[in-house]
């Protein structure tokens, strides 16, 4: 009876794990998104790229370029001092749960940002000082961390949350202190 059990045992274990090798999502390796969250809300395009590895590791790249006339119009009227127009995110990522078709997972990202960038500056002419507005743009580089949760719906179609921040480097001056990484992603996996 014993020999029975640890038979029909080992047959369940070997049958789950053949389950789990051929499960479509072990070979689809590669995943594009888009955020939907920051198209509405901010209008920024946001779009991302995301190559799987066997394990529980994943790296991939983001970009973000901006449009908004809502947040033109506050860095034109004064009530902002920079605005960024694009960000570029390489991301490690590592799947907190071990179930393929929805699981938690932490990120790790780097961003290579930059924008425009008004100051009122002080000029002096002929012996009369007076105040003008001068315009740079600028660059700068930010290191950060994020936590999302990830689900995807037939194999192919992902819905993602991610909530991220990390903090500029080396342009503090112009550049925003915080970089975020916040949204509601949609992407297809193949």
């Amino acid at each position: 009876m014993r020999k029975l059990a640890i038979l029909l045992l080992l047959f369940s274990f070997g049958f789950s794990w053949a389950q789990e090798q051929t499960s479509p999502m072990v070979n689809k390796k590669n995943e594009f998104r888009v955020d939907v969250l920051q198209a509405l809300a901010y209008g920024k395009i946001s779009v991302s790229y995301e190559r799987f590895f066997e394990g529980s590791f994943s790296v991939g790249v983001n970009g973000n370029f901006s449009n908004s006339t809502r947040i033109e119009d506050d860095y034109n009227n004064g009530f902002r001092n920079n605005i960024p127009r694009y960000e570029i995110n390489p991301y490690v990522r590592y799947a907190l749960s071990k179930s393929k078709a929805r699981y938690y997972f932490a990120e790790i990202f780097a961003s290579a940002n930059g924008g425009d960038f008004k100051e009122i500056v002080r000029e002096n002419s002929g012996g009369n000082g007076f105040y003008t507005i001068k315009e740079t743009q600028y660059n700068d580089f930010a290191l950060g961390g994020s936590l999302g949760y990830k689900m995807y719906f037939k194999d192919a179609f992902a819905l993602e949350v991610l909530v991220g921040f990390g903090s500029n480097l080396t342009n503090k001056e112009m550049s925003p202190d915080v970089i975020s990484r916040v949204g509601i992603n949609l992407g297809y996996r193949f």
